[in-house]
């Protein structure tokens, strides 16, 4: 490690030291699931991206040139793979091929969803690409939340719009679901990647736990491989999504965010780019 990246890997351990407060139960660990999509364009990206330390989640693109072998990576070496769904969002960017729309009848829908899965191997639950429109639409999201039932997969919930209504159907349809509570790199800078990190373990300190989503950029995989090392020595455990699902179902919230934070202004990644 050079001289620079010895800087930065104090600087983030500073950082985590001032975000992290007492636990509410010195026994009791903090948990943070993080997953990193958008992966399978880029096999140079994905490689770093698979080299992480600890738990890290998977969430891949279909029909994308290396969707299958990353998947397979990431299986191979005991990670989870996620189904990085593509759905039509509000403007009007492209969603590559055999994405969800509000345009597909039934049956073409679900066919879609079926053609995605059967592109990515090894899938145990499912975020949405994009999907700001999509989202928002409730027979769309029955006609997803069943299907996800019945192949008893788990939802996350990537909320690019404050108006989605996935996460409240899925519950509906009884699978396991959550939103994600931090967009980690909605601006690229180290700084407020560190921001953004620093909010996902106050959160996972105040409630238990807290899920993370990322991708595969230059800045976003070199902040991860200075920082996670440092989570375990402070209370933290990175563990799968689907781990920290079924963890939620059977636990309450540990304390309010508000208690903790007295009255700061946390971040607002509420609405995450598209």
């Amino acid at each position: 490690m050079n001289v620079f990246k010895h800087l930065i890997a104090g600087l983030i351990v500073n950082c985590l030291v001032l975000a992290i407060t007492a636990r509410a139960d010195a026994d009791t660990p903090a948990f943070v699931a993080i997953i990193i999509d958008d992966l399978g364009y880029n096999l140079r990206d994905g490689n770093r991206a698979l080299g992480l330390p600890g738990a890290i989640t998977y969430s891949i693109l279909p029909y994308t040139r290396h969707s299958h072998f990353l998947a397979l990576q990431a299986n191979q070496s005991g990670r989870e793979v996620m189904l990085h769904l593509p759905m039509e969002n509000l403007r009007d960017h492209d969603i590559g091929p055999d994405g969800l729309t509000s345009r597909l009848q039934k049956t073409e829908f679900v066919s879609a969803l079926h053609k995605a899965l059967a592109d990515v191997p090894f899938v145990r639950g499912i975020n949405n690409h994009m999907g700001s429109y999509l989202t928002q639409q409730s027979e769309q999201m029955h006609w997803l939340m069943t299907e996800i039932r019945a192949q008893q997969f788990y939802f996350v919930d990537s909320r690019t719009t404050p108006m989605s209504v996935a996460s409240d159907i899925a519950k509906q349809n009884r699978i396991l679901e959550s939103s994600r509570d931090v967009f980690l790199d909605n601006t690229r800078s180290f700084y407020s990647i560190d921001l953004s990190f620093r909010h996902l373990i106050r959160l996972a300190k105040a409630n238990g736990s807290a899920i993370a989503i990322g991708h595969p950029h230059a800045t976003t995989l070199a902040y991860l491989e200075l920082a996670l090392p440092l989570l375990k020595d402070e209370g933290i455990q990175l563990i799968s999504v689907s781990s920290l699902l079924a963890m939620r179902s059977v636990r309450a919230p540990r304390i309010s965010l508000a208690s903790m934070t007295s009255g700061k202004k946390l971040p607002d990644d509420s609405q995450g780019s598209e």
